[in-house]
């Protein structure tokens, strides 16, 4: 039998009561929480939201930022281009149109079907630079009427918006979807330049390239257009900007790590995306019907501005016919838009022999195949039955896309399509074609694979998970945005001390002190001065032993 110590139970009696008496007092105590929330008494101020091309790829994003801004009690008014639909998605927004919507049909001297996009990038911004007056004239005439505090521009050919807002003292958000538009680094690209969208595994002749021979291409074009565009400052006062965009607060760029090749950014830019609403319009009854009833589902859509030729709208349609005919899908779903039920041949002509009329499928009269004049995308991609997206690329559709967990196949007509569709492809999550080489049995083969596929299916599932995870960032770019509303005093913003602390100290001790080039400088004249006594000793005693023996052999 085991003694007991008396002593040592009394111990441990002791410790089990002392124990007892912390976690009742624990339990019973009342902690004080903690506040998240800061002074908004200066509310409410006043955001002016403007983008020059308008549209729904380029406003929504930013209007999802607003939304979270609006619930917070500030005031949001939208200046751009057309007018955006549903404002419903947005109460207590303000509308004012800045001038018609920009079409890509509008466009002269650009051939969509043949250009990689450059071409249209640059005709869009001579556009803007013969607009640049009336522009500027709408931005301040609103600014005023508004008491505007702060402005979040869309970057894309919108100079004037963030030349007023520098012009009145006023800080400006910059957005984009491009990361390296707004903070550019030597290894990475555009392909809509020439070059591929990262150059690390490029042959250092494509480097050469890339790095000197395509931005002296660039600035050849685009020189005339940026003296054209300070011609138009002048004629109004405003100081010219040379090579450089407008001075910024702070830059918001739509994407995320995962999606976008890594870099180190400058601390004004912040990557916010993927941008999403917290709401998305239902299906119709007449489309979910169609889905439900089919469980292998493609949808097919390029966007509210982009279109094809009839000879692909042809090519298209012709693979979907025969993708159901061989039961790679069962159903499609087309939301034409832009696209003319005019811009098909009459007659679909298989790879089995067979002819297929367009006009009844166009007309809806094909079992298995949808056709709109505008479908709710984001509910299509997220029904379970949609296997598959054809798209042209965009930010919002590659983001919806990449959300959903849905492989897509991408014919990229320009702009950030073609990076886009670069990237998607190599993460393994999309497959791409050529608007200039468009075949039918690469579409057909390429639709199989991607259906398919157990690797991109894993893919897929890895980069739903970082777009659900990031598209909580919004909130983050919101709190930026509220942060220099609360900070921006009008004394501090002209004297340059605006948002200091986010100013690297590299900024301000140059490249050398920066990178301690003087203390590596100084370091290596005392080892070069320390090799160097020691190779003067070395030479002097080797010198002084040859004399000797010279001397000695002599007596």
């Amino acid at each position: 039998m085991i003694k007991r110590n008396p002593i040592l139970l009394l111990l441990i009696l002791l410790l089990n009561l002392i124990f007892y008496v912390n976690v009742n007092t624990a339990t019973t105590q009342s902690y004080i929480p903690r506040k998240i929330d800061f002074d908004r008494s200066g509310i409410p101020k006043n955001i002016l939201l403007g983008s020059y091309v308008g549209g729904r790829s380029h406003v929504k994003p930013m209007l999802d930022v607003a939304a979270i801004l609006i619930e917070r009690g500030y005031n949001v008014t939208l200046l751009s281009a057309g007018r955006y639909e549903p404002s419903s998605e947005y109460p207590g927004l303000n509308q004012i149109t800045l001038k018609p919507p920009l079409r890509i049909k509008d466009l002269k001297n650009v051939n969509i079907h043949e250009d990689s996009g450059f071409r249209g990038l640059s005709q869009v911004t001579e556009m803007s630079i013969n607009d640049y007056g009336k522009t500027y004239e709408k931005y301040k005439k609103v600014a005023i009427e508004y008491n505007i505090d702060l402005f979040f521009c869309d970057v894309l050919v919108n100079d004037a918006c963030m030349d007023i807002a520098n012009n009145l003292k006023k800080p400006v958000i910059a957005w984009s979807s491009s990361l390296q538009f707004m903070d550019p680094v030597p290894y990475k690209n555009d392909p809509m330049f020439g070059c591929n969208i990262s150059l690390e595994n490029e042959s250092f002749f494509e480097r050469f390239r890339c790095a000197l021979i395509q931005p002296l291409q660039i600035a050849y074009t685009m020189a005339p257009l940026a003296r054209q565009l300070n011609d138009a400052r002048k004629q109004i006062d405003i100081k010219p900007v040379s090579g450089k965009m407008p001075k910024v607060s702070l830059a918001l760029v739509d994407t995320f790590f995962g999606f976008e090749l890594p870099q180190h950014l400058a601390p004004n830019v912040q990557e916010i995306g993927p941008v999403l609403s917290k709401e998305y319009p239902p299906l119709t009854p007449e489309l979910s019907n169609f889905m439900n009833a089919h469980e292998r589902v493609l949808y097919v859509a390029f966007g509210t501005r982009f279109f094809t030729t009839t000879e692909n709208n042809n090519k298209i349609l012709q693979s979907l016919v025969e993708a159901i005919n061989k039961k790679i899908i069962d159903g499609v779903v087309w939301p034409l838009v832009e696209t003319s039920r005019d811009n098909f041949y009459p007659t679909l002509n298989l790879t089995d022999g067979t002819q297929v009329q367009t006009l009844p499928i166009l007309n809806n009269e094909h079992p298995h195949i949808h056709i709109a004049n505008f479908a709710p995308q984001f509910a299509v991609l997220n029904h379970t039955n949609t296997k598959l997206f054809f798209s042209h690329g965009g930010a919002g559709s590659v983001h919806e896309s990449l959300y959903t967990g849905t492989p897509m196949l991408i014919l990229p007509f320009g702009a950030d399509q073609i990076g886009n569709s670069h990237k998607l492809k190599s993460i393994g999550v999309a497959l791409t074609l050529n608007k200039l080489t468009l075949d039918v049995n690469d579409i057909l083969n390429k639709i199989s694979k991607l259906l398919e596929d157990e690797k991109i299916k894993k893919n897929l599932k890895r980069m739903e998970v970082l777009a659900k995870i990031n598209s909580k960032r919004k909130y983050r770019a919101a709190d930026l945005i509220e942060y220099i509303l609360q900070n921006s005093g009008l004394e501090e913003y002209v004297n340059d001390d605006f948002l200091k602390e986010w100013e690297p100290a590299s900024s301000r001790m140059g490249f050398i002190k920066a990178n301690n080039l003087d203390v590596y400088g100084a370091l290596l004249g005392v080892v070069l001065t320390l090799f160097g006594g020691i190779a003067f000793k070395l030479f002097k005693l080797i010198s002084n032993s040859s004399s000797i023996k010279i001397k000695s052999k002599k007596a």
